[in-house]
């Protein structure tokens, strides 16, 4: 089933942990049936295989890619669409939905015959784009760009994309550049930055321009790797044992962070009991200013607006409103 009426399926609760793919996909569909979303086709010269604004009831929206449907090949900026794996979510099955009811015969030769559009898209297995659907019979101007398997040819992504966005423009008007592409490029820049700042703050600390400690208490190398890892990989996670001073590696990355001018507040959440003691390491290991929150939201939020570097707040009282 590609979209249709869903309410007779059972899916498992959504305390139960234990589900398939296909639990989690047809529970996604139930959402996309029983809520309310408004979608807005971006381009009505394609009416199935296209871009589509979806907002939600709660006021958000969305943007979803319809690939093909044959293929359940999709994309959508949500957080869900981007973890969970199944290459779905409610928004994606709720253009189905719609897609379905509207223009029921060409959904129906869309779901057999499969898509009408060349897309790139990015592909991290090669680390770079490629053409799918359709690749193998695409205009020659395209095939000088891709090769046979579909994988673009020159090393130069913004030449290249220069020129596919030109044969875009003057007469394939099927081809598509995947809204995923702006994303993957973002992503890729800032991998190089994080790599470039990180080279050069080495290099600093190996010139004596600034000190190899960013904490007034030296950390041990492990722990310094530690601090490194959080500072510069934009998103990470510190899975060291228990008392091997995962604290003191955050803090001294939030240090060498304020350092290099990349962050300006750092919101610490925390168990309540463990306020104190994130108040102490703070003490202990920097200089920077810091503040604990407490009390209910008209106390908060005017602290919040004055934060200091460092504002430690417990899970039950995080109302964060500074714009970080």
């Amino acid at each position: 089933m590609v979209a249709g009426k869903t309410s007779d399926i059972k899916v498992p609760s959504m305390h139960n942990w234990r589900t398939t793919d296909e639990d989690e996909i047809n529970r996604r569909r139930q959402r996309a049936e029983a809520e309310e979303f408004s979608v807005s086709n971006l381009d009505s010269r394609h009416p199935i295989f296209s871009n589509f604004k979806v907002k939600s009831g709660s006021g958000l929206t969305y943007s979803v890619e319809i690939r093909d449907v044959r293929q359940r090949q999709f994309s959508c900026n949500c957080v869900d669409f981007r973890i969970n794996g199944l290459g779905t979510c409610k928004h994606v099955e709720a253009v189905l939905l719609q897609l379905e009811r509207r223009f029921r015969r060409l959904f129906t030769a869309a779901s057999k015959n499969g898509t009408t559009r060349l897309d790139v898209v990015p592909d991290a297995s090669v680390e770079t784009l490629r053409l799918i659907n359709g690749h193998t019979n695409a205009p020659k101007a395209l095939r000088r760009i891709f090769d046979s398997k579909g994988v673009l040819r020159a090393e130069s992504l913004d030449e290249s994309l220069e020129a596919i966005n030109e044969l875009k423009r003057s007469g394939i008007p099927d081809l598509r550049v995947s809204q995923d592409v702006e994303t993957w490029l973002g992503e890729r820049r800032n991998a190089v930055e994080r790599k470039r700042l990180r080279h050069e703050y080495e290099q600093n600390v190996h010139r004596g321009d600034w000190p190899a400690q960013e904490t007034k208490v030296p950390l041990f190398p492990y722990q310094r790797e530690g601090m490194l890892h959080l500072a510069f990989a934009e998103r990470a996670l510190l899975a060291d044992e228990m008392g091997l001073g995962k604290t003191i590696q955050a803090i001294a990355a939030c240090a060498l962070l304020h350092r290099l001018g990349k962050a300006r507040h750092v919101l610490v959440v925390t168990p309540a009991s463990l306020k104190t003691e994130w108040e102490e390491q703070i003490q202990r290991f920097t200089d920077l200013p810091y503040q604990l929150v407490f009390g209910h939201r008209s106390k908060r939020l005017p602290a919040y607006e004055s934060a200091p570097f460092f504002t430690i707040v417990n899970y039950e009282r995080c109302s964060w409103t500074l714009s970080m």
